[in-house]
């Protein structure tokens, strides 16, 4: 990892750990080290993420995204997914067909419902 993105995560890891045991001890909780190496690695997201965006716009940025592989495969894999669960719900759930009996069931059911309030 270049130190132009090691340097910022660090730094951004740092402020969230030291949050994060501030909170622990004024919610008198014991320090999690699980929750400090998450917060270094989100650190790490926060700052490839905003080199991916830059990168779209400015060269020298761009000539970095070399070293993020792991970020623009993890980066790919979101937008698939988002699509794909996008499409599902747009193309296919919006467009069920309902089956009569049991739509008839359920609005008999809620008109009961609302005669009885």
């Amino acid at each position: 990892m270049d130190k132009a993105i090691f340097i910022p995560s660090a730094f951004i890891g740092v402020v969230l750990i030291a949050i994060y045991a501030f909170r622990c001890h004024k919610a008198k909780k014991e320090f999690n080290q699980a929750v400090m190496v998450n917060a270094i690695l989100q650190a790490s997201g926060v700052v490839c993420g905003v080199l991916l965006v830059a990168g779209t716009i400015n060269e020298d940025a761009r000539k970095l995204l070399k070293e993020i592989d792991l970020y623009i495969f993890i980066a790919g894999m979101v937008v698939l997914a988002a699509s794909l669960k996008g499409i599902y719900s747009d193309i296919f759930l919006s467009t069920k067909v309902s089956d009569s009996k049991s739509s008839n069931k359920s609005s008999k059911s809620d008109a009961a419902s609302r005669a009885a309030s």
